[in-house]
């Protein structure tokens, strides 16, 4: 191809964490997809706790040859603006469920803090309770994948 008919364009990148791993022991920390320009999505992009500290490694495949394996990427960006474009989007988007994570923590520990734990025969302590549900509320309850 010839060099002039090439065109350097930073498109929108947006990203969604589609997994997020709550095992702080883990290297892989989570998984997100990446929408391109609105148009291409790239999933199993992958958030990795190196020695260096926090990289992105996009999907892979592994191939097999002479009984060695290797990885190849599926997908990747050519140019050092587009690869930061993508990292600004993992990142921000990690930032942010990892900031919801952390309340929904919060929240759930103070709700089950409130409230006697259960306990079973065997002694285990459930965060839960199983209270009957009031004569009011029987009437918004399905039965049996009923729908309302």
């Amino acid at each position: 191809m010839n060099e002039n008919n090439k065109q350097a364009v930073t498109p929108n990148v947006t990203a969604k964490i589609t997994w997020l791993n709550n095992n702080p022991a883990e290297p892989k920390k989570a998984a997100a997809t990446i929408t391109i320009a609105d148009s291409f999505a790239v999933h199993g992009v992958s958030i990795i706790e190196g020695q260096k500290g926090l990289f992105l490694a996009m999907p892979q495949r592994a191939s097999e040859r002479r009984g060695e394996t290797k990885y190849f990427e599926v997908a990747h960006p050519i140019t050092s603006e587009f690869r930061q474009a993508i990292q600004n989007a993992v990142f921000g988007a990690y930032s942010q469920a990892q900031a919801l994570s952390q309340q929904y923590k919060k929240e759930y520990t103070q709700s089950t803090d409130k409230k006697d734990p259960v306990v079973s025969e065997e002694g285990e302590t459930f965060p839960f309770s199983l209270d009957e549900p009031d004569e009011a509320d029987m009437d918004s309850v399905p039965i049996m994948g009923q729908m309302l």
